[in-house]
């Protein structure tokens, strides 16, 4: 999956992985993010703030055809929900769970499946969210991305909290790059990165992850963000 953002200087420090790569020119805080996705299975995200982040808002399938089959699965309460393209099914075109009302909003992300032999990209466009921002990560599998559009190590960069004390031991992150998953997970016993495997786990624009809250409770991924 490749990004590509338009959005005010100082969004992002780092842009880039093995499998997504980001540029951001200087503008304002309303911009756009181009997201392609390979063949196959992508985790992508939407961040940016349209003021009604459903899906028939942010992903116009193409009544000719070529995104048939084409499917993208949202995960809900531990249980996917799925929306796959049909161009014979106006006036939405899309199979399973109501487009209607099924969000991508920032901080949230889900799998798409791309069933056709080429990539696609998607635009979304809107405003950068700022202030005082947080992404709740409970117990069990998270399916999120940033809730604004940068790239970079999930924990030094972009701010999740990497807790060297012990409450957040096993908590794990898991990156999809071409297919294949990397994981780091949080381990106090390892000093100075506190991580085992992949010691940097890093994602681009427009790219989601998988957060396991190993521990019971909820963390919190705050971030205090602005782009003045």
């Amino acid at each position: 999956m490749r990004t590509k953002a338009l959005l005010l200087s100082g969004v992002v420090a780092a842009l880039s992985s093995a499998a997504l790569m980001a540029q951001v020119y200087s503008l304002n805080a309303v911009g756009y993010i181009n997201v392609t996705c390979p063949v196959g299975f992508s985790i992508i995200a939407n961040q940016l703030n349209t003021g009604n982040n459903v899906i028939t808002n942010l992903i116009q399938v193409d009544p000719a055809g070529s995104m048939d089959g084409d499917t993208i699965y949202k995960l809900i309460n531990g249980h996917y929900s799925s929306l796959s393209a049909d161009s014979l099914n106006p006036p939405y075109y899309w199979d399973g769970a109501d487009p209607t009302i099924t969000t991508l909003n920032p901080g949230e992300a889900a799998f798409f499946l791309n069933a056709n032999p080429s990539p696609i990209t998607f635009t979304f466009v809107g405003t950068v969210l700022q202030g005082s921002l947080t992404n709740q990560l409970p117990t069990g599998f998270n399916l999120v991305s940033s809730l604004v559009p940068q790239g970079g190590n999930i924990f030094s960069d972009l701010g999740v909290t990497l807790d060297t004390t012990g409450s957040s031991d096993g908590d794990t992150v898991y990156i999809m790059t071409a297919g294949k998953y990397s994981s780091s997970s949080v381990d106090s016993l390892n000093p100075p990165s506190y991580l085992d495997g992949n010691q940097t786990p890093t994602v681009a624009v427009g790219e989601g992850f998988f957060y396991l809250r190993a521990n019971p409770g909820t963390s919190l991924w705050i971030r205090n963000f602005s782009v003045n």
